[in-house]
C-alpha cells in the first residue's frame, strides 16, 4: 500500500496535520483552562471589592447552614477585635482569619478551597470557591475548544487526499500514455502544463522514445531493404533452376528438387520479411476503409480450402457476426490468413479447424480452433517472438505470428494463443479488433456520397 507515492504523501501529510492538530488542541486546552482560572480569580476579586464598597452590610447576619449552593462563592467579613465573622454566607465554613492577603489554597471541611483575602483598615474580607467546582468549570470550558479541532481534522484529511489525488492526476495520465507506447505508437509525451519537477523525467522518456523510434526505424529499413535486395537474386535463381530442370541428370533429380525447395523456402522467408516490414511501418496517412470481417474470414477459409481438402481437414466457420473494422483490408486479411494457415500447417491429416466470430464489448474477435498437438505451456509466452518456432520439425519461417501481432497492434487490437481447455488437444488462436459502430443514417449518407 505504502509503495504508492500518492499513499505515502497522503499518510505523511495526514500525520503532519494530525500532530499539528494535537499540539494545537493541547495548547488550546491548557490556555483555555488557564484563562478560565484567571476569570474565576477575577470574579473573587470583584466580589471582595463590592463587599468593601458596602455590599457587606447586606449579607445576612445569621444565615441558615447549608442554604448556599455548592457552586457559589462563599464570602466572610471580619471586623477587628471580634472573634466571630461579622457577616458570612455559610456559617459552617471557618476560613483561617490570618490567611495571607491575596490568593491562597486552604483545606476546610475536608475540601480544598481557592481563597482570596483582602485586608482593609476597617475589615478583613475573604472570598472563597471550591477547587472541585473550579476544576469542573475550567475543564468543561476548555473541552469546548477541542470540538473544532476534532471536526476539522477529518475534513483536513479528506482535503489532503483530494488535493494529493488531484496533484498526481497528471502522473496517472502520463502513466497511461506511457503504457500505450509500443512499436506502433512511439509518440513523445506532452509537456504542456506539466509541473516543473516532472519535466526532466518526461524529457528523459521522450529522449528514450526518440532513440527507440530511430533504432526501430533503422531495423525496419534494414529488413525491407535486405528483403528487396535478396528478392531479385532469388528470383533469378528460381528462373535458372526452372530452365535447368529439363537438363538435370535423372540421378541428380532428388538433390535438384531439394535445391528448388531451398530456393522456395528462402523466397517465402523474404516474402514474410517484407510483410513484417509493412506491418511494422507507420500508417503515414494511408487511407483506411470499412472492412467486413465476416467476408475476411470467408476469404481466408477459401484460400486454404484446396490444401485442407487434399489433407482431409474439416475446415469451416461455425459462428459469424456482422461486424466491421476501420483498417486496410489486406492487413486484416493477411492476419486472419496467417492464423488459419498456421492451423492448417500444425493440424494432422483428417483433423478439424473451426473458425468463429464473437463480440466482446467494443471488440470483435475471430477464434481459430484446431485439433493439432498444442504447444508446451512453457513456450507459449514466446510464440510471438520473431523467428521462433515451437515445432522445428514443421516447415515455417517463424514470422507468421509476429506479423499477426504487429497488425493487431497497428489497429489497436490484440492477439492471443492458448491451448484448448475442453479436454481435447489443439490451439485456440484469437485476434480482436475495435468494432466500428456506424448508425443506419450515417451508413446511408456514406452510400450516397
Amino acid at each position: 500500500m505504502l509503495k504508492s507515492l500518492k499513499n505515502q504523501l497522503v499518510v505523511a501529510l495526514c500525520l503532519l496535520v494530525t500532530v499539528i492538530g494535537v499540539v494545537q488542541g493541547v495548547s488550546s486546552y491548557q490556555l483555555s483552562k488557564t484563562g478560565m482560572s484567571a476569570l474565576l480569580d477575577m470574579r473573587l476579586v470583584q466580589v471582595a471589592a463590592r463587599l468593601r464598597d458596602g455590599l457587606a452590610e447586606s449579607l445576612p447576619k445569621n444565615p441558615a447552614r447549608g442554604t448556599q449552593d455548592e457552586g457559589d462563592v462563599v464570602a466572610v467579613v471580619w471586623k477587628p477585635g471580634e472573634a466571630l465573622p461579622f457577616r458570612t454566607t455559610d456559617p459552617s465554613l471557618h476560613f483561617p482569619r490570618d490567611a495571607q492577603p491575596g490568593f491562597t489554597g486552604v483545606e476546610v471541611n475536608d475540601e480544598h478551597w481557592r481563597l482570596f483575602t483582602r485586608q482593609e483598615p476597617t475589615m478583613t474580607i475573604q472570598v472563597a470557591q471550591r477547587s472541585s467546582v473550579r476544576r469542573e468549570l475550567t475543564t468543561e470550558t476548555a473541552a469546548v475548544t477541542l470540538w473544532p479541532i476534532a471536526v476539522l481534522l477529518p475534513l483536513v484529511w479528506i482535503a489532503v487526499a483530494l488535493i494529493v489525488r488531484r496533484s498526481l492526476s497528471q502522473l496517472n495520465q502520463l502513466g497511461k500514455e506511457v503504457q500505450c507506447i509500443d512499436m506502433s505508437h512511439l509518440q513523445p509525451l506532452q509537456t504542456v502544463g506539466v509541473p516543473t519537477e516532472i519535466k526532466p523525467f518526461i524529457h528523459s522518456i521522450n529522449t528514450m522514445i526518440e532513440r527507440l523510434a530511430d533504432s526501430i526505424d533503422k531495423e525496419r529499413k534494414f529488413i525491407a531493404d535486405a528483403a528487396h535486395e535478396l528478392r531479385t537474386p532469388l528470383t533469378a535463381l528460381q528462373l535458372q533452376a526452372d530452365n535447368l530442370a529439363p537438363h538435370i541428370y535423372p540421378g541428380n533429380q532428388e538433390r535438384f528438387q531439394e535445391l528448388r525447395k531451398g530456393i522456395a523456402r528462402a523466397g517465402g522467408l523474404i516474402t514474410q520479411l517484407l510483410r513484417l516490414a509493412r506491418a511494422d511501418a507507420p500508417m503515414n496517412g494511408t487511407p483506411l476503409s470499412r472492412v467486413d470481417l465476416s467476408a475476411v474470414v470467408t476469404g481466408a477459409v477459401s484460400d486454404v480450402l484446396p490444401i485442407a481438402i487434399s489433407r482431409g481437414l474439416d475446415i469451416g466457420a461455425e459462428e459469424m457476426v456482422n461486424a466491421h473494422v476501420r483498417a486496410i483490408e489486406t492487413d486484416i486479411g493477411m492476419a486472419v490468413k496467417n492464423l488459419v494457415s498456421n492451423a492448417v500447417r500444425y493440424t494432422p491429416d483428417g483433423g478439424t479447424i473451426d473458425l468463429r466470430m464473437r463480440r466482446d464489448g467494443d471488440m470483435v474477435w475471430i477464434d481459430v480452433v484446431d485439433t493439432g498437438p498444442g504447444i508446451d505451456e512453457a513456450l507459449l509466452p514466446r510464440v510471438f517472438d520473431r523467428f521462433f518456432r515451437a515445432n522445428p520439425d514443421i516447415e515455417g519461417s517463424g514470422l507468421g505470428l509476429s506479423i499477426v501481432k504487429a497488425i493487431a497492434a497497428r489497429y489497436g487490437g490484440d492477439v492471443t494463443l492458448a491451448n484448448r481447455k475442453d479436454g481435447r488437444s489443439g490451439i485456440v488462436a484469437s485476434i480482436g479488433f475495435p468494432v466500428e459502430e456506424v448508425t443506419e443514417s450515417a451508413a446511408a449518407v456514406t452510400d450516397c456520397a
